[in-house]
């Protein structure tokens, strides 16, 4: 909590043209594999620099985003993307015949005790950033539960020395996760351990808590982030921080929060208390009682969304310090996953007055924060009913207007978060950007 950011030191790694093909060639011939992936991924990785830059600085940098496109050797990630069926089922044979190897908790305990080489080793060092994107900082909270190296994973790919990240772990995580994300935040100032974790448990209060916990945290830092997402470890981005940071220019202190009504706000969930029952092993379980819960305070109407969303300062503001916002979360306690009804409900009613809240119809109005699949085609595989994507998936991923997508696991499928790794990375290096009159036209922004 104490660590924050700010940064003035100018650095760059430049690998010559040359060098990098030289890495690309001597490893392919060795035979892809995934630390085949990793080596080459970091060693084309720049460290950002401020200042001005020369003309043959500039140019050598044009020919090093042209170039250093190739992050993933085993298979050719722009076909994928693409849609190229015969690629794709190349990719699936390939990850058929070969296992992921992932990195354990022991491992990043070595790997950190030297902080400067991790970042260079993993990647996790800062692109060049636009103006804008410095004087536009985001905070981030990162939940995750034992699955150290896929919240790296994420971290990565939207690291940047202006932002500020909250990392959660459960409180009944495995003492060496716990070991393995302390380790791996020492290295930096922006990116911190929540001061106060919850034991999260599925459905729970608790996984409420666990977000309010970290915008506490972040509202605490002398950072002056202009909006805060909220992200499981299991998302990754769509869009590059320029995209995000223009984005969230043009919704100008808009909270960008999903908001249901009508039959499909499950209502059972809320008009019922529901109470948890400790288990010998394991965590508590939540089970719906015959009490019929207590109406909302302040004449509050429920609303239905999503655990995640994009929400603004003072919105944060809002949740922490608003009287009313406090009262309703103490309603909460006894709401089943009450995380998607207090987001929801707190931006959708308009008498509570919550800064960038929505004044109209909540269906009315698209929401962006994240794509996931419901029931729909999956090219991956369905858990809990949401779809875990695939490769398969990627060419209509990359053409969504949401700005991040739930949701990857590290080992299913690993190519898909790989190939997606290396379509951002590529975009980043060279600051494409997304049309954006299609936000500029969006219901629910400020003008």
């Amino acid at each position: 909590m104490s660590k924050i950011v700010r940064r003035k030191t100018a650095v760059v790694i430049i690998f010559s043209v040359s060098s990098f093909f030289w890495i690309v060639n001597h490893y392919s011939s060795s035979g892809s594999d995934w630390r085949t992936f990793s080596f080459v991924q970091n060693a084309s990785f720049r460290l950002s620099f401020t200042g001005t830059q020369t003309p043959n600085e500039t140019h050598r940098e044009k020919v090093l985003t042209r170039k250093l496109r190739r992050l993933v050797t085993a298979v050719d990630c722009r076909r994928i993307i693409e849609g190229h069926k015969e690629e794709i089922a190349m990719a699936t044979t390939w990850m058929t015949n070969h296992s992921k190897n992932t990195i354990s908790n022991a491992e990043y305990l070595n790997l950190t005790s030297d902080c400067k080489a991790y970042k260079r080793e993993r990647g996790l060092i800062d692109f060049i950033v636009t103006e804008d994107e410095e004087q536009f900082p985001i905070a981030y909270s990162i939940l995750m539960y034992q699955e150290v190296e896929q919240m790296e994973r994420l971290l990565k790919a939207i690291y940047r020395l202006q932002n500020i990240y909250c990392i959660h772990v459960d409180l009944s995580s495995p003492k060496e996760v716990h070991n393995a994300v302390n380790a791996i935040t020492g290295c930096f100032d922006n990116v911190f351990v929540v001061s106060k974790k919850e034991t999260v448990i599925y459905a729970g209060f608790t996984r409420l808590q666990a977000d309010i916990n970290c915008m506490a945290d972040l509202l605490q830092t002398n950072v002056e982030w202009k909006y805060f997402i909220n992200l499981p470890s299991q998302q990754y981005p769509i869009k590059t921080n320029q995209e995000i940071v223009k984005i969230l220019q043009i919704y100008n202190g808009a909270n960008d929060i999903e908001g249901i009504t009508g039959n499909r706000m499950l209502p059972y969930r809320f008009k019922y208390v529901h109470k948890y029952v400790p288990q010998d092993k394991g965590k508590a379980t939540i089970y719906k009682t015959n009490i019929t819960k207590s109406d909302p305070p302040h004449n509050i109407s429920i609303v239905k969304g999503s655990a995640y969303g994009i929400f603004s300062r003072n919105f944060v503001r809002f949740i922490i310090y608003d009287e009313k916002a406090r009262d309703f979360l103490e309603w909460c306690k006894e709401v089943y996953s009450p995380d998607e009804y207090y987001w929801a409900t707190l931006n959708h009613n308009p008498h509570l007055n919550a800064p960038g809240g929505f004044t109209g119809p909540p269906e009315e109005k698209r929401w962006l924060a994240v794509f996931a699949k419901w029931g729909e085609p999956c090219q991956g595989k369905y858990v809990r009913g949401v779809c875990v994507f695939g490769v398969g998936d990627l060419h209509e991923l990359v053409a969504r207007e949401e700005l991040f997508v739930n949701k990857f696991h590290l080992t299913y499928q690993p190519l898909a978060l790989d190939c997606l790794e290396e379509w951002l990375y590529n975009r980043t290096f060279n600051s494409e950007i997304v049309d954006l009159d299609f936000y500029r036209k969006l219901p629910f922004i400020l003008k």
